[in-house]
C-alpha cells in the first residue's frame, strides 16, 4: 500500500466514525439532563461565605462564637507565628532586651492597646477578631513573663 492509500483509508475511517457518532447521539439534551446540569452549576458557584457590611451585625457575628483559648494556646499558636522568628521587626519571644524598651515606653496597658488596635505590621487583635481584650491582656502578660519581665 502506498502512503496515499493509507491516508485515504484513515480519512474514510474518520468520516465513518463521525457519521456513526452523529446517529448515536441526539442533538439536544433532555430536560432532565439540563436540570441536572443547572443544579450542579448552581451548587459549584454558590458562595462559601456571606458578606456582612453592617457594623452591628459584625459585632453579633464575632460575639456569637465562644473562644475559650488560654493565653498559652494563643501565644503558642497565633503569636508564635511572628514573635518566634522576629518577623518584620516583631520582638522575639523570650528576648528581654527587645521587650524591655517597649515596656518602658508604653507600659503593659500600651502594649495591650498595641495588640488590640494593631501596630506596625501587626493587624488589630493580631489578625484574629475573635480574641477578647481579656485574652489579649493575658497573652501580652504571658509574653512579658516569658521574656523575664514578670507581669
Amino acid at each position: 500500500m502506498t502512503f496515499l492509500g493509507v491516508l485515504g483509508f484513515l480519512v474514510a475511517l474518520t468520516i465513518f466514525i463521525i457519521v456513526v457518532s452523529g446517529m448515536i447521539t441526539s442533538g439536544e439534551p433532555s430536560d432532565e439532563v439540563v436540570a441536572l446540569q443547572n443544579a450542579n452549576i448552581t451548587e459549584r458557584i454558590a458562595p462559601v461565605g456571606q458578606v456582612v457590611t453592617d457594623p452591628s451585625m459584625l459585632k453579633v457575628a464575632a460575639a456569637s462564637e465562644e473562644d475559650d483559648r488560654s493565653a498559652e494556646e494563643i501565644v503558642g499558636g497565633l503569636c508564635a507565628g511572628c514573635h518566634t522568628g522576629g518577623v518584620l521587626g516583631a520582638p522575639k519571644s523570650g528576648d528581654k532586651a527587645a521587650w524591655q524598651p517597649r515596656l518602658n515606653e508604653r507600659g503593659v496597658d500600651g502594649l495591650i492597646a498595641s495588640v488590640v488596635n494593631g501596630r506596625g505590621q501587626m493587624a488589630a487583635k493580631a489578625g484574629d477578631p475573635s480574641l477578647s481584650e481579656d485574652q489579649i491582656a493575658a497573652s501580652v502578660k504571658l509574653m512579658l513573663k516569658n521574656a523575664g519581665l514578670g507581669q
